[in-house]
């Protein structure tokens, strides 16, 4: 009986191990529910992803009709520089050259909108530390280095990531001595469909909804005869991949220097980017699958598909041309 029961024990034991066939089939099912289940966590992320990126843009919105409210007019895609008062004038009047020449000293400002709007989005810390009797080159390193957590889509990067540009506009700390770059960002002003935020050289006018102003003074909203609701107002900027950090399509979004680092043209000539990795400049893009994400100038938020009808979206983009939008969403 004592030898029955030692047999019986051992012949359990065997009974109970995995071959090694079945312990390859527990690893395939495992790893065919892996594949399965990886294509739905990553959707899950990427539409978290993009409701947090479309409430940036929320937010940044209400801060530029915020600004409105207070001061009468949106914010400035740049504001002109200091010592050159007037120069608004001149660099709204469509000439090619300008009298005195010096349009392209005065074009260097001292802000862009996302240095103006900071008070909007709960940052005057921030905003008091830029010196607004000098451009940008003249600013504090610590102060352009330091962005604000809704400038950064999650799906392209976050603060943690967003090193200073490799190249681009470098100011020398007035302080310090030190030399550094300022802080990046993900979306850009819309300024409409020439893609200058002054008179070019075309003699075409600024037509979108963010302009090059003085004082902090850019355009009323009165002037978007088109409505609001039918106007561009901040939107997602194209950084193709390879230029990630690099001037000027990575640049500072307080560099009022280059106009590739706080604002992007919209329209026939500047459609919406299809691929991350096109190399084209000065157009809206975004890494959300399908489409590019705008705060309009009535404080909505709409995610326009990549493949849009370009005259589409110049009719989005121009403040007053007077044309019906189709459908866009």
């Amino acid at each position: 009986m004592k030898a029955q029961g030692v047999l019986m024990s051992v012949s359990s034991s065997r009974r109970s191990a995995f071959t090694l066939i079945e312990l390859l089939v527990v690893i395939a099912i495992i790893a065919i529910l892996i594949a399965l289940l990886l294509p739905a966590v990553q959707r899950v992320r990427e539409a978290a992803n993009r409701a947090t990126c479309a409430n940036n843009l929320k937010q940044i919105g209400l801060a530029c009709l915020n600004y409105e409210a207070e001061r009468s007019t949106l914010p400035t895609s740049r504001d002109v520089a200091v010592p050159y008062p007037g120069e608004i004038t001149e660099l709204k009047t469509p000439n090619t050259v300008e009298p005195d020449n010096d349009e392209g000293a005065s074009a260097n400002g001292v802000d862009t909108t996302f240095s103006e709007i900071l008070p909007f989005l709960e940052q005057q810390v921030l905003y008091n530390g830029f010196d607004q009797s000098s451009p940008y080159t003249g600013q504090s390193l610590d102060i352009i280095q330091t962005s604000a957590p809704v400038y950064f889509c999650p799906t392209r990067r976050t603060m943690g990531n967003s090193t200073p540009a490799i190249t681009g506009t470098s100011v020398t700390d007035p302080v310090t001595g030190k030399s550094g770059r300022g802080a990046l960002g993900d979306y850009a002003s819309s300024i409409g469909t020439t893609g200058d935020d002054y008179y070019n050289q075309t003699g075409v006018p600024p037509n979108g909804a963010i302009q090059l102003g003085e004082n902090g003074k850019g355009i009323r909203l009165k002037t978007i005869t088109d409505g609001t609701s039918n106007t561009l107002l901040i939107g997602e900027k194209h950084v193709a991949l390879s230029q990630f950090g690099r001037a000027s399509q990575d640049c500072s979004i307080y560099d009022s220097g280059y106009y590739n680092c706080y604002c992007r043209g919209a329209g026939l000539t500047y459609p919406l980017v299809q691929n991350i990795n096109d190399t084209k400049a000065q157009v809206f893009g975004s890494w959300h699958p399908g489409v590019v994400q705008f705060v309009f100038c009535d404080g909505s938020v709409h995610s326009l598909g990549i493949d849009l009808d370009p005259q589409t979206l110049e009719y989005l983009a121009n403040i007053s041309d007077g044309n019906s939008v189709p459908p866009y969403e």
